[in-house]
């Protein structure tokens, strides 16, 4: 079936990221983190001791550069071999990415006096459900965060530029019906008025669709193709009695038995032998959407919430964006 689309919100050691998110959730377990990227020193002796830059007087740390580091590496670069070059650019913004992230928490803790322990303790309950079992959490942790406490620690942290986010940020959020019409208008043959989808894998017969032995044959190379080549047609082999068209969109009007035969199929399940144009054709079901006919009311309730969160990302940007105006950032020459 063909993929259907989701928002999917992922829960890294970034608070960069997370700020402009509607809620904390977080992805499933990583693989081991990433030794820093080579052209970044990891020889400075106890990382934690070493500082790294100054925010207003607060420290950011070896190990917490090493940290995002790894993780842009990560996720930013895959399996890209990291050159002395890139590297540098993974530390510059690693180190600014931090500084963000220190600013935007002294701005909202200078307004935010404590994040409840009871919704605290409901975030992190929620990031643990995430996860199948204690030991792929912990993995999550010790990866991400380094252990427990800092991962606690970075969550009260989070909740704080969250608190901070809903109270100064959302009861501002207005949306009107005009943007709302205006936005079912643009979307409405993407998401809320399309017909319905049926996509098959279609094998086309090029014999008498009506004789009996045409017919026997049909279900021979379909009984053969989940038998033999475990239900994949394209790993028959060729022959000139038969072609294999793949990833058909049928159209309702054109290929209106094939559209019918295929449209009460189960996923990857095959019709029975079906004659159109002339042909005898047997359809493999691989995708199938039903027909929306949303009306401009039953979607405002989804386009409200998305025009919301389109115009709390732009003011959290904006704010981030004007965070280093009068602050005190000193950066710390390493190379001695």
């Amino acid at each position: 079936m063909p993929p259907v689309k989701t928002k999917s919100f992922l829960l890294s050691a970034s608070l960069l990221l997370l700020l402009a998110l509607p809620q904390p959730l977080v992805r499933a377990a990583t693989p081991a983190a990433a030794p820093p990227p080579k052209g970044m020193a990891a020889s400075h002796g106890d990382a934690e001791k070493v500082v790294v830059a100054k925010v207003n007087g607060q420290v950011i740390n070896m190990a917490q550069l090493m940290r995002k580091m790894s993780e842009i590496s990560r996720t930013e670069h895959g399996s890209e071999a990291i050159s002395p070059l890139l590297a540098q650019e993974i530390k510059k913004e690693a180190t600014n990415k931090l500084i963000t992230e220190e600013l935007a928490y002294q701005k909202a803790k200078a307004v935010i006096k404590g994040v409840p322990p009871e919704r605290l303790k409901e975030k992190i309950a929620q990031v643990k459900k995430r996860f199948k079992t204690e030991a792929d959490f912990q993995h999550f942790i010790n990866n991400q965060f380094g252990d427990e406490k800092e991962f606690e620690n970075q969550m009260q942290r989070f909740e704080t530029i969250q608190m901070f986010i809903e109270q100064e940020f959302d009861a501002k959020i207005k949306v009107s019906d005009q943007e709302i019409k205006k936005a079912y208008e643009a979307e409405k043959r993407q998401l809320f008025v399309t017909d319905e989808l049926v996509q098959v894998n279609d094998l086309v017969f090029f014999s008498d669709p009506k004789a009996a032995d045409s017919v026997a044959k049909a279900k021979q190379v379909r009984q053969e193709i989940i038998d033999k080549y475990g239900n994949d047609p394209g790993k028959l082999p060729e022959d000139k009695n038969f072609a294999l068209q793949k990833g058909v969109t049928l159209d309702q009007t054109k290929n209106r038995s094939l559209f019918e035969a295929a449209r009460v199929l189960k996923p990857y399940k095959w019709s029975e032998p079906v004659e159109m144009d002339g042909n005898l054709h047997i359809v493999q079901l691989i995708g199938y959407r039903p027909a929306v006919n949303k009306s401009l009311a039953e979607a405002t309730p989804f386009l409200e919430n998305q025009l919301k969160q389109g115009k709390r990302q732009a003011m959290v940007n904006q704010w981030l964006a004007g965070l280093r105006k009068g602050a005190d950032i000193q950066l710390m020459d390493l190379t001695q």
